[in-house]
C-alpha cells in the first residue's frame, strides 16, 4: 500500500514512523512548504519529496493520503483526494471553517470514501473498558477540563489560525464527551483573559463551557493555556452507583463506593489508530474507524459552538 503525506510538523512525522512499521506499506511520498522538512522526511522513511501538494497528487499514485496541516492551512487537500478516489487521514480538528468542513463530508458521503479524523483518545483500551456503563442510562452530570501551558507553535496563540484552545487542543475532550455521553443540543461559555502576556496572543486564558446533551445529561468543560509548571487533562463522570475518574491517555479509576478498580492505559494511541486506518482501506470495512470525517465535524461543530457563545455571552446551539 503505497502512502502520501500533506505536512511534516510534528503529529505527520509522528505518524510517519508508525506507518513506516507497519507491514506492506510504504511512504511514496511526502510533501510540506518547507522542502528542507519534506526532504529529512523522505530521507528518513522514504518517497519522493515536494512544496506543492496539487503536483504530488497530480504525479504520485497512492492509496491512502495523509493531511497534517494546522487548522489554518486546510485549502482544497481533501477535495482534491476526494476527486482522486483517495481514502485520507486528517488530523484534528477537521477544519477551522464548519461550513467547509460540511461542504467536504457531504463530498465524501457521495463517493463512499473511506476517512479518518486523528482522535486517537478513541482507540484506547481503558475507554472500550468504560463505555459500556454509559448504555446504562444513570450518568448524572460530568466535569472535563484540559489546562496547561500554550504549545510552541506559532500559529497556535493566533485564534484566527488555530480557533483558539477549545477548537485545537481541549478538542480531544469535547470529543471524548461526545464518544461517550451522546450528542450536544446547546452550550453556554463564559472566558477569562488577562494573565497571558505574550506579543501576537490573542486567544482566551482560559474558559467554561456548559453543556445540555440530548439525552438529558450535563456537564462542563474547562480550558485553560496560562500555566507554566503543571497540567491537568481528562474527566469525571458521575453515575448513581460510581464515579468514573479518567486521567487522558494514563488511567481511568472507578469508585464503586466500597472498592475502587484502576486501569492504566499501555497502548501506543497514534499506532492503534494508523493501523485501524490502513486495515480499513485493505478490508473496505470503515466500521473499523473509530472517528470518521462526518463523525469529526460533529466535533467541530460542537467547538465552534462553545467558541460561537463566548463571543455572544448566549446559549448556542450545537448546529451539524
Amino acid at each position: 500500500m503505497r502512502i502520501g503525506f500533506i505536512g511534516c510538523g510534528w503529529i505527520g512525522n509522528e505518524h510517519m514512523k508508525r506507518v513506516s512499521k507497519i507491514e506492506g506499506v510504504e511512504i511514496s511520498c511526502i510533501c510540506d512548504i518547507d522542502g528542507d522538512k519534506a526532504k529529512i522526511a523522505c530521507e528518513k522513511y522514504g518517497g519522493k519529496p515536494y512544496t506543492d501538494y496539487r503536483k504530488m497528487l497530480d504525479e504520485v499514485e497512492i492509496d491512502a493520503c495523509y493531511i497534517c496541516v494546522p487548522p489554518f492551512a486546510h485549502k482544497d487537500q481533501e477535495i482534491l483526494c476526494i476527486e482522486k478516489n483517495i481514502p485520507f487521514f486528517v488530523e484534528k480538528p477537521v477544519h477551522i471553517d464548519l461550513e467547509k468542513a460540511k461542504e467536504i463530508a457531504e463530498k465524501i458521503e457521495e463517493r463512499k470514501l473511506i476517512t479518518c479524523v486523528g482522535y486517537q483518545d478513541r482507540y484506547q483500551r481503558i475507554i472500550e473498558y468504560i463505555k459500556p456503563f454509559f448504555k446504562e442510562n444513570n450518568l448524572g452530570f460530568f466535569t472535563g477540563w484540559w489546562v496547561n501551558g500554550i504549545p510552541q507553535a506559532w500559529w497556535w496563540r493566533k485564534k484566527e489560525l488555530s480557533g483558539g484552545q477549545i477548537v485545537e487542543q481541549t478538542t480531544h475532550i469535547f470529543d471524548m464527551a461526545r464518544y461517550l455521553v451522546g450528542e450536544p443540543v446547546e452550550v453556554f461559555a463564559v472566558k477569562r483573559k488577562g494573565i497571558v502576556k505574550m506579543e501576537g496572543y490573542n486567544i482566551e486564558d482560559a474558559s467554561g463551557v456548559s453543556i445540555y446533551f440530548e439525552n438529558g445529561v450535563f456537564g462542563i468543560i474547562f480550558s485553560g493555556c496560562f500555566m507554566k509548571n503543571a497540567g491537568k487533562a481528562g474527566l469525571d463522570f458521575y453515575f448513581s452507583d460510581k464515579i468514573i475518574e479518567y486521567q487522558e491517555r494514563r488511567s481511568v479509576k472507578i469508585n464503586y463506593g466500597n472498592k475502587i478498580e484502576e486501569i492504566y492505559e499501555t497502548e501506543d494511541l497514534i499506532m492503534a489508530e494508523d493501523k485501524s486506518f490502513i486495515e480499513a482501506i485493505k478490508k473496505k470495512d470503515p466500521s473499523l474507524i473509530k472517528s470518521s470525517y462526518k463523525d469529526g465535524v460533529k466535533t467541530l461543530a460542537f467547538t465552534i459552538a462553545a467558541n460561537k457563545s463566548m463571543e455572544s455571552g448566549k446559549v448556542e446551539k450545537v448546529r451539524v
